[in-house]
Formats: structure tokens, C-alpha cells, sequence
């Protein structure tokens, strides 16, 4: 064993005296931080050339005489090395959660006569291809952090060699997601292929990339392509595994995906490893730096000079420019502008009511019960309320909040867009809107107000109709990626083009409009915030008892319910609320023994996410502890039943349901992203970065402490902030005067 830089570590399987032959090699042992660092990454250099380790291997013995458990975090190492002629030096890294390289072994080597030369390294040129996006991102994320390092750390990415690894016979299977580029979604990778054993029953498959948590995937479902060679494979009927991965920020670039396979008779082996570049595509990512000339050639300096310290083949001037040139695309279309947010519009004295009757066609993604479509229907009833406003609600899907609007005297009608949203080109998107749009009352119309940016076909069919349009934005994610999985991007120009088309695009966050400020023209975007009904808030807690709403739905009376009220979805994050319960099984029951403390989560619905949140949850022994209940629009039953309020999404603009239940008078713990920390500051609310399961445990922890003390100081003062900046009587006469300003401009 050897210590070194506040590790522990043995080489144990290496060439005899460090003689390489000339095939490949393999290099192994285990590794282990006495000071409880844990490892992100581990490569080795063999001169000016890298290689990727795969870690975090089971070590049975090793991993209870230092963990005292048999892991996570496993301390086993692999690498498989090709050293080339010449090379005379082998230097071993390993990489920390905090992104800190160090060295740990380095020895004199000797290569064989024979070895293959090095292979040629990636040009400059395209190292800014690939690297220009990922420096600009952690400059953003570490401006003190010198140029310099940050380039030379985006170069030893770029030369590493990464190990994979498939399964060996007896084991057969694919791993077919994640590939070399891995889909990131709300922080999270999905997993999916097949894998069966000749000979051996397989009862668990298990997947991790974050050292310290292993997650079980689905195995044993249907598979119906795996038969030809392998037609006589027991189990490949149902051999099919699928689940859902976390990505913690500390890990490495090109991150590790491990899968193992449990056997019945205990063996637990390793079957697939791979080596995978993240690409968020749902969720929140490192923020690229306001857009800046300076800063792009920054950092497109920093690049070059960097290849140069690592000795990269230069590259013609015409492969740079058309890299730089490619990287500035990038860069521009994707980065915050430097403009500030339109300051918010003061509230009238007397609501203003149009000079004339209006019409007005809301349209919305769809009726089910999420906040953007019960936000559209509050408006909606508002202004219906009003002398001289008549209102038709329109989706392109039907759901049950349909049977709500009726309820509130609001026709609605469902359309059918789906032909459209499908197109491939901007021209054939335009046919099949017109054809679709058709059906809509254009003759009876004044104006559209399109609600959320997945509704921007409706600005489109208004222009093109003659009528007003306001779009309501409440999605803080770039259009480009937030309509990746979901449109064609040939179409990605034509929603941005709904920003700059409607008479006047909406946001009620400050962060939702510095997201897509680029795209609205000069004067079109406004600011104008949300709202809560506390009049009827405060009726409903006065004549309801929380005692009976538990027994309504099934829960405890006597229990302390933490409430998570969200459609279940990885953009609500609730797959990290269970981890968090997982983290304080224990010691809540020894903190607060007697106490009932249960996670309860409102908004379930069937599907693949809902069933792996089952699994999870049985898988972690917490099936007293967490409770799963349907959507529903009894929701001011679950604010008035919660004892402490908790919303862990990835992504919200300004959430209703942060203002409904700090209107409740609700303790809140929240994820701070987006528009929530102008909505709540830290002394109304327990914030906490998203997808982190060990801070919002943490903050779960002080919420409870707070509960149990009494001290409700916290939920007083969110309660105060709501109801002073977000008071209905303030807010919904400002979008009633932007909409009649709107039309009487017109």
C-alpha cells in the first residue's frame, strides 16, 4: 500500500519492472481517501498521452476493511494501456468531487521493440470545435478561475483515451443508450439494452455514475429482437433493462456509466462500462457568460495556446476560421444577452376595462392539472368578469381541467396541430397550421393570448389571421433545447420568430425573460408577475380541517407530511426527494423517535417515471415512509393538510404553487432555481441548489427542526413577501390593462 497526496492506493496488476510489451496492458488496483474525498475520475498519462481508468469496482474485503460496508463508494480501478515507442514515463491522477487533479504515482517505463508510434492527437482546430462550448460554460461557473487551467483542463479531456467495456460469456447483452453522446435530462441519463446469462438466473441489474449511489434498473422486461445467434440464450424473451441514472455535477468529462449484474448465487460482476460526453437537453446546465466578443476570443486564445502547451498539430487558417466562426454560432445563439429585464409595470389605481367589447382566444398546451394552464385559467376567469371581455379557451389536447373551465361558464375547444407540429421544413409547417387553424373562430376573435412557449403556433396563426397576440413564456429553458425532443429543427427559426411576432411576449420572472431576451424585438417583452388569491386561500383554511383533508385522502392524522404537489415528471425532481428520505431514514427515526414523518407526493401519473419512483422506493425500504397520490384539483387540500411545503424541480419560472402555500402559511424548502429566488429569499424559504439530494436533505432537516420547535418565523415572512408583491388585487389588473393597451393600439 502507498500513500500519497491523501490517498491510499496499490498498483497491483502492472507490467513486470514496468516493461511494456508492445500489445495493450492492463493496469489495476485499488484507491481509497482516509480524509472521505471521493473519487470523480482516474487516468494515467503515458507521456503526453492519456488514459481514461474505469473505477469504483467492487474490491470485496478492501471495500469493508475501509468503508466498513460493502459500498459505495467501491475503491477498484481498471485501465487498459497501449504504451507507444519511445515513451518513457507512466504518471497516475485522480480527480476529486471538486474538479482538483492530482498525482499520485509516476515511474520510468520501457516499451518493447515493435510498439506502435503515438497516434496523432486532435488538431487545435478541432479542439475549438468541441472545447469552445464546455470552457465558455465553466468560465461562467468559475470567473476567478484563471484562463489558463481552465483551457488546460478542457485539452486533457479532449486527448483522453476512454475505456469501454461489454459483457463477457457467459453474460450476453447490448448497453444501446447512453452512446458517445449521452441525453441529459433534468439530471438525469437514461439507461437502456439487454442482458442475459447462459447459465446463471440474473435478479438485479444496477447502474451508477455518481460514486456514492447506485440505482437499480427495471430488468426482466420484454425483448422480442434478440434471437439469431442468440437464439438458444435462456431469458432473452425477457432481457430488456431501462431506467434512469443520475449525473452528479463533479463528474468527469467524458463521464462513466457502470452497470453490474447480480446473480443468484451472490456473484455481483461488472457487464457494461462506457465512457459518454452529457448533453442537457432538459434541465438545468452550467450557464454560458453574457454574450461578449472579448469573452469568446478569450477563450478561443486560451484553446490555442493550451494545444500548444500539449503539443497538438497546429491547423490552417481556414480550418480555425471556420471553427471560430462555427463556435461563435454556437455561442451567440445559445448565450444570455447583455440587456436588462423591462422593470415591472406599476399597478393601475382602477383596473382598465377596453374601450370597445374584445374577444379573446386563449390558447393553451393542453387541460391538464399543471400550473401553466390553471395560471391561463385564472386569467382567464378574471377577465371574463370584466363588462365588455367574452373569452373561448382553446388546446390542442383535452384533459380534465376542460370540465373546470366549462364549470366557470368557458367554452372550449380542442384542436387538432399535431400534423403541423410534425413538419420538417418551415414551409410545410405553415400549409399544415393554415389547414388546422381553420377551424378556429377568426371571425369572433379580437385577440390571442398564446400561454406557455409550447403554444407559439397560435402567435403564428393569429399574425397570419390579422389579430393581436400576446405570448405567455413560462419556460426557462433556450427554445433550441427545450424543443430538441420535441420538434423538428427546421422548425427551431419559426418559434423563435413567434417572440419577435407577438404584440407583446410575457414573462413573470426576471430569469425566464433573460433567457430568451435576444428574441423578442425592442420593446415587445414585459415583466409582469403572478399572482395568488388570498382572499380565497384564507376561506379555504378557515373552513376546512386539516384533520379531516388527511382522512380524505388516505394519510395519517397524526403524522408530520412533508408535501411534494407536482405532476410527477423528471422536471420536478422527485426522484431526489426520495433520495433525500433515503439519506434521513435513519436518523430521523433516532432524532425523533415516536414521530410519524412521511414524504408524501401529489401528481402521480401512470407511466414509466411513476414506476421507477415505485421501484425506488421499494428498493430503499421506504414504503411507509413515502406515499405517491393521483393529480388532482382538490389542491388546496394538500396545502392545508402539509406541515412543511417542498418543490424540488429542476426548472420553474415562477411556480403557483410556491405562492399558493407560502399563502398557506406553509414552511417551504425549495430548489432555487430560475424565478424562485425573486419569489422567496433565504429567510422565507430553505433553498437549495437542484438535483443536490444532500443539500435538500439538510435543509428537509431544518424544516423538520423548525416544525417541531414551533418556530414558524420562516413561513411568516414568505407569507408577508407573497402577499405584498403578489396580491391578486395588484397583479391581475396589470395583465388586464397590457391586453386592453394591446388591442387599443390596434
Amino acid at each position: 500500500m502507498t500513500e500519497a497526496a491523501g490517498w491510499q492506493f496499490d498498483i497491483e496488476i502492472y507490467p513486470a519492472g514496468w516493461v511494456f510489451p508492445a500489445a495493450p496492458s492492463w493496469v489495476a488496483g485499488w484507491l481509497w481517501s482516509p480524509h472521505g474525498r471521493i473519487i470523480s475520475d482516474l487516468r494515467c498519462w503515458i507521456d503526453g498521452r492519456a488514459f481514461l481508468a474505469i473505477h469504483g469496482l467492487p474490491k470485496p474485503g478492501l471495500d469493508e476493511r475501509f468503508l466498513h460496508k460493502p459500498g459505495p463508494p467501491y475503491l477498484g480501478f481498471t485501465m487498459l494501456v497501449t504504451a507507444h515507442a519511445g515513451a518513457g514515463l507512466f504518471r497516475l491522477e485522480v480527480r476529486d468531487e471538486t474538479g482538483t487533479w492530482v498525482e499520485l504515482f509516476r515511474t520510468p517505463i520501457t516499451v518493447a521493440p515493435g510498439a506502435a508510434p503515438c497516434p496523432t492527437p486532435p488538431t487545435s482546430a478541432e479542439v475549438l470545435v468541441s472545447h469552445l462550448d464546455p470552457l465558455l460554460r465553466h468560465r461562467a461557473a468559475q470567473p476567478a478561475a484563471p484562463w489558463p487551467a481552465l483551457a488546460d483542463a478542457a485539452v486533457s479531456a479532449a486527448l483522453a483515451e476512454p475505456l469501454n467495456s461489454l459483457p463477457n460469456p457467459p453474460f450476453h447483452g447490448a448497453l444501446e443508450e447512453p452512446r458517445e453522446l449521452g441525453w441529459v435530462r433534468y439530471g438525469r441519463i437514461s439507461v437502456t439494452g439487454w442482458l442475459a446469462h447462459r447459465h446463471q438466473r440474473i435478479v438485479r441489474v444496477t447502474a451508477m455514475i455518481d460514486p456514492l449511489f447506485e440505482v437499480s434498473l427495471l430488468h426482466g422486461l420484454k425483448r422480442t429482437d434478440v434471437d439469431g445467434v442468440f437464439a438458444d440464450l435462456p431469458g432473452r424473451e425477457t432481457s430488456a433493462f431501462l431506467g434512469h441514472v443520475d449525473l452528479p455535477a463533479s463528474s468527469g468529462q467524458p463521464a462513466l456509466l457502470k452497470v453490474f449484474a447480480e446473480l443468484a448465487n451472490g456473484e455481483k460482476h461488472l457487464v457494461f462500462a462506457r465512457r459518454f460526453t452529457p448533453r442537457v437537453i432538459a434541465g438545468a446546465e452550467a450557464p454560458l457568460p453574457p454574450l461578449s466578443r472579448l469573452t469568446f476570443g478569450r477563450a478561443a486564445w486560451a484553446l490555442l495556446r493550451s494545444a500548444r502547451r500539449h503539443h497538438l498539430p497546429g491547423s490552417p487558417w481556414s480550418e480555425l476560421g471556420a471553427a471560430l466562426r462555427q463556435g461563435w454560432s454556437a455561442y451567440a445563439a445559445a448565450a444570455p444577452a447583455r440587456r436588462s429585464p423591462v422593470p415591472l409595470m406599476l399597478p393601475p389605481a382602477v383596473a382598465k376595462a377596453p374601450t370597445r367589447p374584445l374577444r379573446v382566444l386563449v390558447v393553451t398546451h393542453n387541460l391538464n392539472f399543471e400550473g401553466a394552464p390553471w395560471f391561463i385559467l385564472e386569467l382567464a376567469r378574471h377577465f371574463a368578469a370584466l363588462p365588455g371581455i367574452s373569452i373561448r379557451i382553446v388546446s390542442p389536447q383535452e384533459g380534465p381541467l376542460r370540465a373546470v373551465c366549462e364549470g366557470h361558464g368557458l367554452p372550449v375547444q380542442v384542436i387538432d396541430v399535431s400534423a403541423a407540429l410534425a413538419a420538417t421544413d418551415a414551409a410545410d409547417f405553415e400549409d399544415r397550421l393554415a389547414t388546422a387553424a381553420q377551424a378556429l373562430p377568426w371571425a369572433d376573435t379580437d385577440m390571442v393570448i398564446a400561454n406557455t412557449m409550447v403554444s407559439f403556433w397560435a402567435v403564428r396563426a393569429a399574425k397570419r389571421a390579422g389579430k393581436a397576440a400576446l405570448l405567455y413564456v413560462h419556460e426557462s429553458s433556450p427554445v433550441r433545447k427545450f424543443f430538441a425532443p420535441l420538434l423538428h429543427p427546421a422548425l427551431f427559426p419559426v418559434v423563435e420568430a413567434a417572440f419577435a411576432a407577438a404584440d407583446r411576449v410575457v414573462y413573470t420572472a426576471a430569469a425566464t425573460q433573460v433567457v430568451h431576451a435576444r428574441l423578442a424585438r425592442r420593446g415587445n417583452g414585459v415583466l409582469l408577475p403572478s399572482w395568488v388569491d388570498a382572499s380565497r386561500v384564507d376561506a379555504f383554511a378557515a373552513s376546512s380541517d386539516p384533520a379531516a383533508l388527511r382522512r380524505k385522502h388516505g394519510l395519517e392524522p397524526d403524522a408530520v407530511l412533508l408535501v411534494n404537489i407536482g405532476s410527477l415528471c423528471e422536471r420536478k425532481g422527485q426522484h431526489v426527494f426520495i433520495q433525500a428520505a433515503a439519506l434521513l431514514k435513519e436518523e430521523l427515526r433516532f432524532t425523533y423517535p415516536g414521530k410519524k414523518i412521511r414524504f408524501v407526493m401529489v401528481g402521480a401519473r401512470p407511466g414509466l417515471y411513476l414506476e421507477m419512483l415505485r421501484e425506488e422506493v421499494a428498493r430503499l425500504d421506504l414504503g411507509e415512509l413515502a406515499t405517491f397520490l393521483p393529480e388532482t384539483g382538490d389542491i388546496f387540500d394538500f396545502y392545508r393538510l402539509a406541515d412543511v411545503f417542498v418543490c424540488t424541480s429542476f426548472e420553474e419560472s415562477f411556480p403557483r404553487v410556491l405562492l399558493e402555500s407560502a399563502a398557506f402559511g406553509l414552511p417551504i424548502v425549495s430548489t432555487n432555481v430560475n424565478g424562485i429566488p425573486e419569489m422567496l429569499a433565504e429567510d422565507e424559504a430553505w433553498l437549495t441548489p437542484p438535483g443536490d439530494r444532500y443539500h435538500l436533505a439538510e435543509a428537509l432537516k431544518s424544516a423538520l427542526a423548525a416544525h417541531f420547535a414551533g418556530d414558524r418565523t420562516r413561513a411568516t415572512r414568505a407569507r408577508a413577501a407573497v402577499l405584498r408583491k403578489y396580491h391578486q388585487a395588484n397583479s391581475l389588473p396589470q395583465h388586464v390593462r397590457l391586453a386592453c393597451s394591446v388591442a387599443d393600439s390596434r
